[in-house]
């Protein structure tokens, strides 16, 4: 999977809350499934954007401010599941979220709202109801 930014709409060019959450979605996704990659600084037409556009001090900044996203939204709990990494991709930088399995359900929280997603193909699915039921018995034997 591809985003173009972790926190900068590249339209606006100011900090979204949408793009974040856009981010952490995939990341829950990933983690409810069968884990995944997830490179920041492509975008969907898989061209090379790299991270000089997200405005952090250094990548060091960059990474605290995801890992106090994980933290926030998804819980410190799972970040055992998740490796991070800066590293360079032609000739830019890119941040790469290794997502593994998760062990139990993974849910994003939203201005006091919990959602859980898991991957379909190329795409973050939001389940609830029965579905949402369905799917955490059969995934986590619960």
């Amino acid at each position: 999977e591809f985003k173009s930014t972790l926190r900068t709409n590249l339209h606006t060019k100011q900090h979204d809350k949408k793009i974040e959450h856009a981010v952490l979605k995939t990341i829950v996704a990933f983690l409810n499934t069968e884990g995944g990659i997830l490179l920041v600084g492509i975008s969907d037409k898989n061209e090379v954007i790299g991270l000089d556009k997200e405005g952090f001090q250094n990548e060091d900044k960059m990474l605290l401010h995801l890992n106090n996203m994980i933290k926030d939204n998804i819980g410190s709990i799972f970040s055992g599941f998740i490796k991070e990494q800066v590293i360079d991709f032609s000739d830019k930088r890119i941040l790469k979220i290794e997502c593994s399995p998760s062990n139990k359900p993974v849910f994003l929280k939203d201005n006091g709202a919990e959602y859980f997603y898991i991957r379909t193909n190329p795409a973050s699915e939001l389940l609830n109801g029965n579905k949402l039921i369905e799917y955490v018995k059969r995934r986590f034997n619960e």
